[in-house]
């Protein structure tokens, strides 16, 4: 019988690059499919709570499209993860740049464009709070978001710093190469140590909307693995 599939959205392919392999290997009951999405589709200046679903349909059936030889029935469900970005610190949290760039803090976001970032951030908040709301995209597939935050090179490396697309790619095949192997030790990972937030789905997401949590190096993602994996964790 043909496995079903898991289709799993990311924003960039160094996502991909250090992910999918261990995905894979965890996931033998089922095949894993990685569709990059090139952009942060939660924090598209033009998209709203209105068009997000649209636009991850749009992405699937793309996806499809890519290849034809994998019917919509073979999707058992579709998984997106995204970095939180800091998306939902309060306002006071966000301070105006003196050197022209963006850079962030556990604590804080100082802002190339202060009231833009605002109002990204107020954007992605009411995006993100539906994705995870919602079990299943209407009329379609069964539907799970998770977070790294600030975003993968944070949670995997602790690197908080402004890195370079080389830098990224690096650092994905070190995550690559240090899981390949042992990709069980991913999962130990991300339940050691003050990055695991514990609680269920709609738990983990209301603790990551608080305070200036979304600053901080926290991942839910040990939660996707539990509900795909009963018992291993």
């Amino acid at each position: 019988m043909t496995k079903k599939i898991i289709l799993v959205l990311v924003e960039g392919p160094t996502d991909e690059d250090a992910l999918a392999l261990v995905f894979q290997r965890l996931l033998k009951r089922y095949d894993v499919g990685f569709d990059v999405l090139h952009t942060d589709i939660t924090a598209k200046e033009e998209m709203t709570p209105k068009y997000i679903v649209r636009e991850i349909k749009k992405a699937i059936d793309a996806y499809l499209r890519r290849n034809p030889f994998i019917e919509k029935e073979d999707i058992l469900k579709v998984v997106q993860l995204i970095d939180t970005d800091g998306a939902f610190v309060p306002s006071s949290q966000i301070v105006q740049s003196k050197c022209g760039k963006t850079e962030y803090s556990d604590t804080c976001i100082w802002a190339k464009d202060r009231d833009r970032l605002i109002r990204r951030n107020i954007s992605k908040r009411q995006i993100v709070h539906q994705l995870a709301l919602m079990e299943r995209l209407p009329e379609s597939y069964p539907y799970e978001i998770y977070y790294f935050s600030r975003n993968l090179e944070h949670v995997l490396h602790d690197a908080a710093g402004d890195l370079s697309d080389d830098e990224k790619e690096e650092l994905a095949f070190k995550a690559a190469m240090r899981y390949r192997e042992r990709p069980e030790d991913l999962l130990r990972f991300l339940r050691e140590g003050d990055l695991f937030v514990p609680g269920t789905y709609g738990e983990t997401w209301r603790f990551i909307m608080e305070d200036g949590n979304s600053l901080r190096r926290y991942c839910n993602l040990s939660v996707f693995f539990e509900r795909s994996l009963p018992g291993i964790l």
